[in-house]
């Protein structure tokens, strides 16, 4: 395995533990005496993005070419 597929995989494992750990901290009731310093909603969002990014990169690694949307 080269670096660059350790590298991405450990982008996409932090990725998936950064969304999870947000939607656990989603689902917990709120307390009105501790707020939130970091919204939990939109870390999700970005974590998301983060992997999504992470699994078109693997993928043109596998494949050994870019990954191109479906633009002109």
């Amino acid at each position: 395995m080269s670096l660059e597929w350790a590298e991405t995989i450990a982008v996409f494992v932090a990725a998936l533990a950064v969304y999870v750990r947000a939607n656990v901290v989603a689902r917990r009731p709120v307390d009105p005496f501790r707020p939130r310093w970091i919204p939990p909603v939109p870390l999700m969002g970005v974590a998301a993005v983060v992997a999504i990014l992470a699994l078109a990169h693997m993928i043109s690694l596998a494949t050994g070419t870019p990954f191109k949307g479906g633009g002109p």
